[in-house]
């Protein structure tokens, strides 16, 4: 089943496209860069920008979630900020060179966090995400856009103990919950990921390095542009799965056919048992990248792995 954009009223419409819009206008800020998008890969940044005119508008499902996250933001900007305690969603703004740079590689880069608590000099970034993180590690871009943050911010005088995301799970449910086992499920509908901040000296290097990865960029053509690592894209690995007809989903996903096939033996699986080799996927790229068209990396990578569509019966 696919969204029905038919069924949703036209004044959340109205509103989603307002909310799409006050997003576009961050593209006028006197900056050139943000700490989020120096942790963005330098091709995808390149690509966005070179092409903005080509790229195709997002619709309303598209911009359902940038819409979720934003009304937290706000709602939470709005709670804390008569609060003392805390300085909220603040934006600093720095003029640097990158490392080995010259005068024309100065750039002003901006960096906006959310919160920051003066009594225990924690840093704050509240992000909306699903229940699929709950368990899972920090995600390295989380750790680097904290960390270019704290970096600003100590330039200013807040010094930075420890860097947290606050993660409000947009589709908990406590329903779920009753019947999770221990551990498989969040037990509250946020949670936090938290890390030590880093010496001021590892948060500098890591900002001029991501600074200098950007700036050389910007003179290199497109199909020459550094190529996004496989976890950036978010790469899968080809899997083998054994499954049965109209089943929601998988009984086990596999490494090899072979593994596939001892599973189903060890499990003594009789009926209508089936394989089913899943191709390598790159979900950002496939999903969450506005410039997949334009992009010869992502373009060779589908040339080489066409999805497969060949399926072995298996009958025990």
């Amino acid at each position: 089943m696919t969204p029905n954009i038919n069924i949703v009223p036209q004044i959340m419409r109205d509103v989603i496209e307002l909310d799409a819009k006050r997003d576009d206008m961050t593209l006028a800020r006197p900056f050139e860069y943000s700490a989020t998008v120096l942790c963005k890969s330098p091709r995808q940044v390149q690509l966005e920008r070179r092409h903005k005119d080509e790229i195709e508008q997002s619709g309303f499902f598209d911009n359902w979630y940038s819409f979720f996250g934003n009304a937290v933001h706000d709602y939470m900007e709005k709670k804390l900020n008569n609060n003392d305690k805390y300085l909220v969603e603040r934006r600093l703004i720095r003029f640097d060179k990158p490392i080995g740079g010259t005068e024309k590689d100065y750039r002003r880069v901006g960096a906006k966090f959310d919160a920051y608590d003066k009594e225990s000099k924690t840093l704050y970034d509240h992000k909306t995400i699903t229940t699929f993180m709950h368990g899972k590690e920090m995600k390295d871009e989380w750790v680097h856009q904290l960390m270019i943050n704290a970096y600003f911010l100590e330039k200013e005088g807040y010094p930075v103990d420890v860097c947290t995301i606050n993660a409000i799970y947009c589709d908990w449910r406590d329903s779920r919950l009753q019947y999770a086992q221990p551990g498989d499920y969040p037990e509250a509908p946020c949670a936090s990921f938290s890390c030590k901040a880093w010496s001021m000296q590892d948060r500098e290097g890591l900002y001029l390095r991501l600074l200098k990865n950007h700036v050389d960029a910007e003179n290199i053509p497109d199909d020459l542009l550094p190529f996004c690592d496989r976890e950036y894209c978010w790469e899968s690995p080809a899997v083998y799965a054994v499954y049965r007809p109209n089943a929601t989903k998988a009984m086990k996903l596999c490494k090899s056919q072979r593994e596939a096939e001892e599973y189903i033996k060890f499990k003594n699986l009789t009926g209508d048992v089936r394989i089913q080799e899943r191709a390598d996927t790159r979900r950002r790229c496939e999903k969450y990248c506005r410039v997949n068209n334009f992009c010869n990396q992502y373009k060779d990578w589908l040339a080489k792995n066409s999805p497969k569509t060949e399926e072995t019966e298996t009958e025990e």
